[in-house]
């Protein structure tokens, strides 16, 4: 059995031959990983030609407990368009679980064999990689990319840290929406009409049922233990909050206004207040999210203003509530275990979603345009690209298309926020007769494809998106835009004649 000891892998192999690595791993971290190794595409002779990585991976995840051991196979396909003396050269990498990657350099050989030949190889690694021995796998990063170490360490992290406090987050966020919108008069009468409906009784039993303000409640206690804070500083260790503060970062080191202020306020994100304001009122609780769906979600609006006009004098919760309710209680525990990175993929492609029809707009347009020209703009597209974020957001949204699939999800329905929208119209009564519309993954996907590893437009549609879902940062994002700089348009040159240049009682001066 080799080790991860060896500054990397050598073979020699016939073209369109089978390298098969048998994987075993030992996690010694204290947090649980997800393992889904993936493999850089072949670099041919020096950098001069790309092939793309043919690679089978068996199983398509695991998902290691701290002190646990697993297994995977990864089978790699060579080209068989290459010849003998040429070098092909990858890189094994694990995503979300470590930067430093296991260099693989293949020597083509000559055909000695007529059939294929396949070549098994034992490989073993213990997480984390560290010590003497792994040095060879450590990275040299220059300047750009050490300075936002940030934004790598915080991708990476993403699968250490449970879903179920950004979905706690989350939450609460949405619910104090719902609260600022019950304050306006619109706002109050479709709460008041949703109070009369089964749909929303059966809401109030299922989150009474699952005890969903308690879990809420313990998941802040939690996060809050492990991530730290004090009485000082509350607020200020929240997910929202750090992130927030990350992608306001991007401006302190703005050069282009030096007569602007370069510090910008963000409030602490105080979960705990507005958590023990609502106590453990699922009624209260369901009402606040209801309403805070329908003004951050206009198409889930449409559908609770529909659900509305369905008001009895006396709703009676039905048969819906109990199943619901189970659904919801069966499925918290779960969010322990799987890792935040694949809410956070679909939430950025929501996000940019929002962002791309915002932009279409001619303020959404004149705001992108403004930004554009900021160094906050570069610094961000700059981030993206040296934290390798957009080759993240493609392996996260493949790790839980296999996750989806292997559940028996059926294609194109998978991902965690479709799956809670059917799970709150399935309160529906059967009698309902509301058309219901959820996108499903395929439009998602369009989009990834569509940006591809485009850091501009990655960057121009979620800044874009969060302006539109949050008015506060609407507001930031507008105070940034003042910091371009005004564009210098030349003077046109007056044009001059010929008898003013070569005129006989005239002279050029230099």
């Amino acid at each position: 059995m080799n080790s991860l000891q060896l500054p990397q892998l050598k073979f020699q192999l016939q073209p369109s031959s089978t390298l098969v690595l048998q994987m075993s791993f030992q996690n010694w971290m204290q947090e649980a990983i997800l393992l889904r190794p993936t493999l850089d595409d072949w670099v041919v002779d020096n950098a001069n030609v790309i092939i793309t990585a043919s690679q089978r991976l068996e199983p398509p995840y695991i998902y290691l407990f701290s002190g646990s051991d697993g297994s995977e196979t990864i089978t790699i396909s060579i080209p068989g368009d290459v010849l003998p003396g040429q070098r092909l050269k990858t890189w094994l990498r694990f995503p979300g679980i470590q930067e430093e990657a296991i260099p693989i350099d293949i020597e083509i050989i000559p055909v000695a064999q007529p059939l294929p030949q396949v070549v098994e190889f034992s490989l073993a690694i213990n997480f984390p990689v560290s010590g003497e021995a792994n040095s060879g796998f450590s990275h040299t990063f220059d300047a750009t990319t050490a300075g936002i170490f940030g934004l790598i360490s915080g991708v990476i992290d993403l699968d250490k840290i449970p879903t179920r406090w950004l979905v706690a987050e989350l939450l609460i966020v949405i619910a104090q929406k719902g609260e600022e919108y019950a304050q306006t008069l619109e706002g109050s009468r479709l709460l008041e009409q949703l109070k009369q409906t089964v749909f929303y009784k059966n809401g109030t039993v299922a989150l009474t049922s699952a005890q969903l303000p308690g879990w809420i409640s313990e998941s802040l206690m939690i996060a809050n233990t492990i991530l730290g804070g004090s009485s000082q500083t509350p607020g200020t260790h929240r997910l929202l909050y750090i992130w927030e503060r990350w992608l306001l970062s991007l401006v302190g080191i703005d050069v282009e206004a030096e007569e602007v202020g370069k510090q910008i306020f963000v409030p602490p994100f105080l979960a705990e207040v507005f958590v023990g304001k609502l106590g453990m009122d699922a009624d209260h609780w369901f009402g606040s999210l209801l309403l805070g769906l329908s003004v951050l979600f206009p198409r889930i609006g449409k559908t609770l203003v529909a659900i509305a006009e369905l008001a009895t004098p006396t709703p009676v919760a039905d048969a819906k509530a109990g199943g619901a309710g189970y659904t919801l209680a069966t499925a918290l525990p779960g969010l322990n275990f799987l890792p935040v990175r694949w809410l956070v993929v679909e939430l950025l492609v929501v996000i940019a979603e929002t962002g791309k029809e915002y932009a279409g707009s001619e303020t959404g347009k004149q705001l992108s345009y403004r930004l554009s020209r900021t160094r906050f703009f570069k610094n961000g597209v700059v981030a993206l690209a040296s934290a390798q974020v957009l080759r993240w957001l493609q392996i996260s949204q493949s790790s839980a298309t296999a996750f989806a699939n292997s559940i028996g999800a059926a294609t194109g329905m998978g991902g965690m926020l479709i799956f809670w929208e059917w799970w709150l119209w399935s309160l529906l009564p059967d009698n309902a007769n509301i058309q219901i519309s959820v996108p499903n993954n395929s439009a998602r996907e369009a989009l990834s494809a569509e940006f591809g590893m485009n850091g501009d437009r990655w960057f121009e549609a979620i800044i874009l998106g969060l302006a539109v879902i949050s008015p506060r940062i609407e507001a930031v994002l507008e105070a940034i835009a003042t910091l371009a700089p005004e564009l210098i348009s030349r003077p046109s040159r007056p044009q001059a004649s010929v008898e003013d240049i070569v005129g006989e009682s005239k002279s050029i001066g230099l």
